[in-house]
């Protein structure tokens, strides 16, 4: 399951990742939000936190995120990606040099340091 997370810095979106994150997930929840976003022109700050409720992602959603970062490889300005996961952790670093983005991997206890960074 994906809820959005409220208390981050002017002009960033987030969401928190909990259970088994579906692709129905993806379509209902954060395409919407994303593609509203980047309706307002600028580039998106994002932060997804898959704290120690999230169970992983269900089958097909991989290719699903695969399909929709090829679409809006540019659009992003900053991703903080927060786990204390060392599989997700490692997974997301791998990407760091790949995208055109600013992209950094916080621990959960360092949240609010992912907000700040985000904020800049």
């Amino acid at each position: 399951m994906l809820t959005a997370l409220s208390d981050l810095p002017a002009g960033a979106i987030g969401f928190r990742a909990s259970g088994r994150v579906s692709a129905e997930d993806d379509r209902k929840v954060l395409a919407p939000a994303l593609e509203a976003a980047l309706r307002k022109g600028k580039k998106l700050r994002f932060l997804y936190f898959a704290g120690p409720e999230f169970d992983g992602y269900e089958s097909g959603r991989v290719w699903d995120d695969a399909v929709f970062g090829s679409r809006h490889f540019s659009d992003f300005e900053k991703l903080a990606f927060v786990s204390d996961k060392a599989s997700y952790r490692r997974a997301v670093a791998t990407l760091d040099g790949l995208m055109p983005t600013a992209l950094k991997v916080f621990r959960t206890r360092e949240i609010d340091k992912a907000k700040d960074w985000l904020a800049k």
